[in-house]
């Protein structure tokens, strides 16, 4: 979903994102933006989720950050950069939700479900990468939907209590959603 605004309109990327364009290495970009799913997974765990949502938000906003300084920074998109940045971002999704998964109010197995479904939506987009030679990021919900929905669920569990959980049940069926669309796209275009 935000994903397909951001394409359909990409100005509006770049106006946001515009005056955070530094003349820094991108994989240093990846690096605190890992290091903020950290502090956020760890603020999921103690139960500090406003904390947690400032820094899912930063990690968040430096996902987009890095892409945008290696692509209009004097530093060129690589391979290895865009390797290191994907697996962060696996990695990071892990720390988050494994931290909330042990926050003694949510339930474990309902979150690491949540967090196996949406890595397996991230695994179709690569292996489409790997069979087709491009990346596959359709579906009704990517990243920056789940972030989305995650934040203002831990924003909102500071004023009413067991939102985050409603908002781990959503991710959980945009997730399942988006595997099966794409799970049928990559289907189809490998007949």
């Amino acid at each position: 979903m935000l994903v397909q605004l951001v394409r359909k309109y990409p100005w509006l990327r770049e106006r946001i994102v515009a005056p955070f364009i530094v003349n820094v290495n991108p994989d240093i970009v990846s690096t605190a933006a890992l290091v903020c799913a950290v502090f956020s997974g760890y603020f999921f765990f103690s139960g500090s989720f406003l904390l947690a949502a400032v820094f899912l938000f930063l990690n968040g906003f430096l996902d987009i950050v890095d892409g945008e300084i290696a692509k209009k920074g004097k530093w060129k998109p690589t391979k290895r950069g865009d390797f290191i940045d994907h697996t962060f971002d696996r990695v990071s999704d892990v720390f988050i939700f494994v931290g909330i998964a042990y926050n003694p109010i949510m339930p474990l197995d309902v979150v690491l479900l949540t967090l196996v479904c949406l890595i397996l939506v991230s695994y179709l987009g690569t292996q489409a990468q790997a069979l087709t030679k491009d990346r596959f990021y359709g579906g009704i919900a990517g990243r920056s939907d789940r972030h989305a929905v995650l934040f203002i669920g831990a924003v909102a569990e500071c004023f009413v209590a067991g939102a985050l959980l409603y908002s781990i049940y959503v991710i959980f069926v945009l997730s399942f959603v988006t595997f099966l669309q794409r799970f049928r796209s990559i289907y189809k275009v490998l007949k």
